[in-house]
């Protein structure tokens, strides 16, 4: 069997990473105090629900900022404050557009620091 050349094995991983279900990404994690479930990313959106504190939450995608994430319990789909999430998100799962699609996290969070080469 012939070994797979680095470029084409790149292209394999992120083929795989594409076709997976984007909740194959999501981030189990729970409420750390009562929080807004709110129909859209930013306090401006209607307040859906209270969930309460320790609710346990799949958080399937946040905005690029990492602020907003969308959340999913039993009974909802909806927005939260990322603050108020027991886990850190960043890096951890999907980035949500505006538009709704999204896109696989990155390798790395982008406030881990790079080493100069040399």
């Amino acid at each position: 069997m012939r070994p797979v050349a680095a470029p084409q094995a790149k292209r394999f991983v992120l083929a795989a990473l594409l076709s997976l279900p984007l909740s194959a990404l999501a981030l189990s994690t729970s409420t750390t105090r009562a929080v807004n479930m709110r129909t859209g990313p930013d306090r401006f959106f209607e307040v859906m629900t209270v969930l309460p504190a320790r609710t346990s939450v799949r958080v399937t995608g946040c905005i690029a900022s990492w602020r907003w994430c969308q959340v999913v319990t039993r009974r909802h789909r909806g927005w939260v404050d990322s603050r108020y999430l027991q886990d850190p998100v960043r890096g951890r799962v999907p980035v949500v557009d505006d538009r709704g699609s999204s896109r696989p996290p990155p390798a790395r969070p982008r406030d881990t620091p790079v080493r100069p080469a040399g």
